[in-house]
């Protein structure tokens, strides 16, 4: 599945649009980044190490990686 197709999906499954949809990840990921906790900023090293603000599908792929490999433990 693409990054677009699950935008697309999950702005059909809250009655939503996809633009709605990627603003609020965007909202989410700039909150996230801006945690002062130190696990949670270890974390976004590994999902942008020049600490900009990664892509959603950037953000994506690494939540759905670390699922993956939580997953094989």
């Amino acid at each position: 599945m693409t990054t677009k197709q699950i935008i697309r999906q999950i702005a059909r499954d809250n009655n939503v649009t996809p633009k709605q949809v990627e603003e609020d990840i965007k909202e989410a990921i700039r909150a996230a980044m801006a945690s002062d906790d130190p696990q949670a900023q270890a974390i976004w090293r590994q999902i942008a190490p020049d600490g900009k603000e990664p892509s959603i599908d950037t953000f994506l792929k690494f939540c759905a990686n670390r699922i993956h490999n939580q997953n094989q433990l």
